[in-house]
């Protein structure tokens, strides 16, 4: 049997660094009309107020509400109603798919946002990726060795941005560019074309680098897709000053091949998987991060939960997860001291009110091991790189 760890990060993994949490990201789009300064502050204002639209008439949500109202409650109906090919109220299906369009593109400038000025640390993830990175390291001894690899429900790059970083310092192997990659598992290239940094995994190993897997289960802010050859396209925004959210990109691959230039079937659009009770997981690229996130879950020993509150509403991944995870892998999962079901005064709702509770049902067969002092700790305590 094979020693890996695979670590599945959450919501609370990314916000324990200051990203916003699924609950609040309605009122950091709204925060975006006064805290957006630069130069494209009238285009967020702009959509912002379609979006306000949208809630108020279609459906009908007050001022008092709006700020809290849950984001699957927004996209499930317009998902819905693109998927059936129905208008919704006044909407015709046209309407929503540029509501989309307009939705996603607010939800990337909030999370940047949020994490841009938030002034919690990030020590938490400078650790981690430092960690992460010294164990798969350990491939350029033998490219068999594979110890670690990491699953994430979160959209934000801040732990892709610093491995990337951190590879980017390391003396490039001799037949090649680089050292090491960040691996998506999947089809990408880079958006700079000149950028060289950003490979497959398997070509890296092939020229005697070493890769690290980040499986994106509901895709990133950093990602493009190609709606013809359906390529990713990936870029490592250090510094982000609005990038493709305004600009419009194309697939240069099928331009070359098409000789079409700037031809509307090539332009690129963000891969997210939206929070809604319908998600598309037809697309081949997240088809593939998912078969490859149920590999590494068959290879793991052990699983390591960050942050991840293993919602309900999470069925595809549960049942990836039960179906894929080990009889005799061990199990921890970190969460905060909310999350104990010990402390619920009312024993009938501890089910219902914590995720601690949840995990002890859900791998009540298993090796089992729940921490309640929050991420941070766990990674500061157990996370040192070798």
């Amino acid at each position: 049997m094979s020693e890996k760890t695979v670590y599945v990060l959450g919501a609370g993994f990314s916000m324990d660094a200051g990203a916003p949490s699924q609950a609040a990201l309605v009122k950091a789009i709204y925060d975006l009309k006064t805290s957006y300064a630069k130069k494209s502050s009238d285009i967020v204002k702009n959509w912002i107020d379609k979006f306000d639209l949208f809630l108020k008439e279609a459906l009908i949500v007050d001022d008092t509400n709006k700020y809290w109202y849950s984001l699957e409650d927004i996209y499930t109906p317009i998902d819905r109603s693109i998927g059936d090919g129905i208008p919704f109220k006044n909407y015709t299906v046209s309407d929503l798919l540029e509501l989309k369009y307009t939705l996603n593109r607010l939800i990337i400038l909030a999370v940047r946002e949020e994490i841009q000025n938030s002034r919690k640390s990030k020590e938490t993830i400078n650790i981690f990726a430092e960690y992460l990175i010294s164990k798969a390291r350990m491939k350029l001894d033998s490219e068999k060795s594979d110890l670690v690899s990491v699953i994430t429900t979160n959209w934000d790059i801040m732990l892709d941005n610093r491995v990337n970083s951190l590879m980017k310092k390391e003396t490039p192997i001799k037949t090649a560019t680089f050292c090491g990659v960040v691996d998506y598992c999947c089809y990408m290239s880079s958006l700079d074309e000149d950028d060289h940094s950003i490979k497959p995994g398997l070509y890296a190993i092939g020229k005697g680098g070493y890769n690290l897997k980040i499986l994106k289960l509901h895709g990133s802010l950093n990602w493009m897709q190609c709606p013809k050859c359906q390529r990713l396209y990936v870029k490592y925004y250090t510094t982000f000053n609005g990038g493709y959210v305004f600009d419009e990109k194309f697939c240069r691959h099928c331009e070359l091949n098409f000789h079409q230039n700037e031809d509307k079937s090539n332009k690129l659009d963000v891969n997210l998987i939206t929070p809604t009770f319908l998600k598309n997981l037809n697309n081949i690229q997240n088809k593939l991060i998912w078969q490859n996130a149920g590999i590494e879950l068959s290879e793991a020993s052990k699983v390591v939960f960050l942050g991840y509150s293993l919602p309900q509403a999470d069925f595809e991944f549960k049942q990836l997860l039960s179906r894929m995870i080990r009889k005799d892998a061990e199990i921890e999962a970190v969460l905060i001291e909310a999350d104990n079901p010990d402390n619920v005064l009312d024993k009938s709702k501890r089910n219902y009110l914590t995720a601690g509770y949840r995990y002890e049902v859900f791998f009540s067969g298993r090796k089992l091991k729940i921490h309640y002092d929050g991420v941070s700790k766990y990674i500061k305590k157990h996370l040192k790189a070798v």
